[in-house]
């Protein structure tokens, strides 16, 4: 198996855990934080989402994000051109928590647009450097990164699923 092929199964299987950790929540449970200093499960997808659109779409692409693209920021009244990336607990505390179907609207259209590169990507491009003059950083290894910062915050995601719900059978 090519590890292109790789990424890509690690990335579909990842969207299928996300959606069995989100579904059946209610808003309030995806609002939910278990301390002023702790994200909700709100607050993580939408950071898995800004996070992989940035390097898709930007970075990889060198194209506009669809958080700007197609009005997403707008939609979810989150904070422009920001990803969540190292928040101190007064922006936590000040971030708008957006409807979780319109997140989960804004993180498949970004998850969809990442499957459909990898789809068409060239194995031989992973090794490119999609911004030499400011990362040294192929293709493929932000992909990976990415992949498994993915899981670490659909884990986070079933974790605060689970202290609210239990075994939730």
């Amino acid at each position: 198996m090519e590890a292109k092929e790789l990424i890509l199964r690690s990335l579909e299987q990842s969207q299928g855990y996300v959606t069995k950790a989100l579904d059946g929540l209610t808003q309030e449970e995806a609002a939910w934080s278990p301390g002023a200093e702790c994200n909700c499960i709100a607050f993580i997808l939408w950071h898995i989402a800004r996070v992989e659109d940035f390097f898709v779409n930007r970075v990889i692409q060198r194209k506009d994000q669809l958080y700007e693209a197609e009005g997403w920021r707008e939609r979810l009244g989150t904070p422009a051109k920001e990803t969540g990336y190292q928040y101190t607990a007064e922006q936590l505390q000040a971030w708008p928590v957006p409807k979780l179907e319109l997140l989960r609207g804004y993180a498949d259209s970004v998850r969809e647009r990442t499957l459909a590169l990898l789809k068409q990507l060239a194995s031989e491009k992973l090794s490119e450097l999609p911004r030499p003059d400011r990362s040294p950083d192929s293709i493929g290894a932000i992909l990976c990164r990415m992949s498994t910062e993915t899981a670490l915050h659909i884990g986070q995601i079933a974790y605060l699923r689970g202290v609210q719900r239990g075994l939730d059978k």
